[in-house]
């Protein structure tokens, strides 16, 4: 078990880095500068491989919150995993896996880009076990097979880039054909659980509170759209990709958003409602919205790790029960995490003047302004009534009163665990004013009617005021549509049964065929000869005169010495 000045020196680390990033990131932005290092490693074939890292106001701000929100994981994971062994493990898990998302935002050249995405996969799945039961090694499995199918796609690509540019420098202005560009996008698609390639974000919600937060919310479910978005000057060239991008990434948001209604697993509900996320800023930037999307990515970052570490510290008073109706009377047992807990919700709806609302909102707005179909601002806004919904239900639950027994045991959290979730509230809460007013302000809004800007309001009202007067929430009890919802419409189901029979099927044809087919008729073949050959040389050779064995001894010593 892992002291806690361990947990504390790695915090130190972390916001000591975060504090330098933050500077940097207001230098390069204020300047509007581009940080270009690179450093030569090897060359071959007049071709040579450089480490490069490429710094611009979107690397540096990610970079900066990635560290903000880890430095912060740290002493939220000491407080949650104290009571677990293999706190160690845990540890170093968690800042390899920090570490292969900064190489993955920071670097330039797609070969090291692909170091720090394996990275992640594998430091994933090693984190997502770590219970070691046998909910946690199913979805392991599933999330570690789904990210294989993503590795591959991106080798193929790099050996496209490579075929048809040498250089692999991700920001070059030539411009590759449709096939690559459509396996770089699946390549990021399968990272950011793009539809279908859905099912293995509420699988993975298995691991540990403190790597939901860190992982599976704000860091690795992000960067196959961040990675996208570097790409953008190519994926853009292409209006035909773009259109299928934001068809599949309408569809992600929505059906994500239809299974929260139903789901009552608190960890999947939030792990749904960041897959419509997903698909809401996969929307904005195949809209072209490139700046909103970015912009909407940080802020929900900030408030859904937010969310999973107000949620965990709830869990953890509750005996670990995950179940949504078990949240009741939260605010009377376990105020401070409920108050935490409502600032991340009231971002989430996006009510006026908050970081979600600025974001969401703009996005909405330009969405109205676009030449996009009908059919798809219908879906966009009830993705958002979706939203509402899912919302309002960890509200209803929490005030619903008698479901906790007399007996029940909290835990009060530590001091600075307390105070450092509370620095990470305000920081969300006023993050998008800041980020308006000081870093993007190109970003401004559109002049719409008052009625426009005052309807996310309105409709927040509306369903307070239903669920105030009602005292209940419309819920699906058939136990047959239930888990057609919670299996997300059998795509779960079809996805693990077809990548094991796929892989066992290959798996099995290869040794088969290879291992105890070819291999072994040709090892068994020629090796028994070459063995019995070698066999007969040493029997005549030891029969010899020993004048004839010097002589021949000292000839195979001077041809091999000739040979060295």
């Amino acid at each position: 078990m892992t002291s806690f000045y361990n947990h504390l020196f790695w915090f130190s680390v972390l916001i000591v880095s975060f504090f330098f990033s933050f500077s940097v990131s207001l230098y390069i932005s204020y300047m509007n500068f581009t940080y270009y290092l690179s450093f030569p490693l090897f060359s071959f074939w007049n071709n040579s491989i450089s480490v490069s890292f490429y710094i611009d106001y979107m690397a540096s701000w990610f970079t900066t919150l990635i560290l903000l929100i880890s430095s912060i994981i740290m002493i939220y994971s000491f407080f949650y995993m104290a009571p677990y062994s293999k706190s160690v493990y845990f540890l170093w898990m968690t800042n390899l896996f920090i570490l292969s998302m900064l190489l993955v935002v920071n670097m330039s050249n797609l070969f090291f880009i692909m170091l720090g995405w394996d990275g992640l996969g594998l430091v994933s799945f090693f984190l997502i076990v770590y219970y070691q039961n046998q909910s946690s090694i199913t979805s392991g499995l599933f999330t570690l097979l789904m990210n294989r199918v993503g590795d591959s796609f991106f080798l193929v690509t790099i050996m496209l880039f490579y075929y048809f540019y040498s250089d692999l420098f991700c920001f070059s202005s030539n411009l590759t054909t449709l096939s690559t560009l459509c396996l770089l996008c699946l390549t990021f698609m399968t990272k950011s659980a793009i539809y279908p390639f859905s099912p293995w974000l509420p699988l993975a919600m298995a691991a540990p509170t403190p790597i939901s937060a860190l992982v599976h919310s704000s860091t690795l479910v992000t960067s196959g759209l961040y990675l996208m978005m570097r790409f953008s000057y190519l994926l853009y060239s292409s209006y035909s990709l773009m259109k299928v991008l934001l068809i599949l990434s309408m569809f992600t948001s929505f059906y994500a958003g239809m299974n929260a209604i139903v789901e009552k697993d608190l960890k999947k509900l939030i792990a749904l409602s960041t897959l419509s996320h997903l698909g809401f800023i996969g929307l904005a930037f195949s809209s072209g919205l490139l700046n909103l999307a970015f912009f909407h990515m940080l802020t929900h970052a900030l408030f859904k790790s937010l969310l999973f570490m107000a949620m965990g510290d709830i869990m953890i008073s509750l005996n670990h029960s995950q179940d949504i109706r078990y949240l009741s009377s939260g605010m009377a047992y376990t105020p401070f995490s409920s108050m935490i807990m409502y600032v991340s919700l009231l971002n989430l709806l996006g009510l006026p003047n908050l970081s979600g609302y600025f974001s969401k909102d703009l996005v909405l707005e330009m969405m109205n302004y676009s030449s996009s179909s009908w059919v798809v601002i219908l879906m966009l806004f009830l993705n958002v009534c979706f939203t509402y919904y899912y919302t309002y239900q960890l509200f209803f639950y929490s005030f619903q009163p008698n479901k906790v027994s007399s007996y029940q045991n909290f835990h009060s959290p530590m001091l600075l665990h307390s105070v450092l979730l509370s620095l990470l509230a305000i920081t969300t809460l006023l993050f998008g004013y800041f980020f308006m007013s000081h870093i993007c302000s190109f970003i401004l809004f559109y002049p719409v009617p008052v009625f426009l800007k005052w309807l996310p309001l309105a409709l927040n009202l509306s369903f307070f005021i239903f669920l105030l007067l009602n005292g209940s929430l419309f819920t699906i009890t058939c136990p047959i549509l239930v888990y057609y919802f919670s299996s997300m419409m059998y795509l779960s189901n079809l996805l693990l049964t077809g990548a094991s029979n796929l892989y066992y099927t290959v798996g099995f044809s290869l040794v088969k065929s290879v291992e105890l087919g070819l291999m072994n008729f040709s090892f068994n073949s020629h090796l028994a000869s070459s063995v019995h050959k070698i066999a007969h040389s040493f029997m005549s050779f030891s029969m010899l005169s020993p004048m004839k064995m010097v002589l021949f001894s000292s000839l195979i010593i001077l041809f091999i010495t000739l040979l060295i």
